[in-house]
């Protein structure tokens, strides 16, 4: 998924995305793509991930990952993986706490 990888950062460029938002995705995705391929993913390492998230890092954090995921895949045309995922960013809290992969 590498590849998609790549493409998706590519159209993320082309639409205007800042250099920053695109190396936070990129590192993101990689970093989580080497412990089980995004294109062998389903909705329940989707949902293992957000748990594992949400036990580990701030709340912030959490809804950032969830942000992305649902970015990524519904731009790999699989909306079904992360249609469920409610994004609830908090006022207080937007930052970042743990790894981001």
């Amino acid at each position: 998924m590498a590849n998609n990888i790549d493409k998706f950062l590519h159209d993320l460029k082309i639409s205007g995305t800042a250099e920053k938002t695109l190396k936070d995705y990129s590192r993101f995705l990689k970093n989580i793509d080497k412990v089980k391929s995004l294109e062998k993913w389903d909705k329940t390492d989707v949902n293992r991930y957000i748990m594992d998230k949400q036990n580990e890092c701030l709340t912030g954090t959490v809804e950032i990952s969830k942000v992305k995921l649902k970015r990524f895949f519904t731009w790999a045309g699989k909306l079904e993986l992360v249609s469920h995922l409610d994004i609830k960013m908090p006022a207080d809290n937007p930052g970042m706490s743990c790894s981001a992969g």
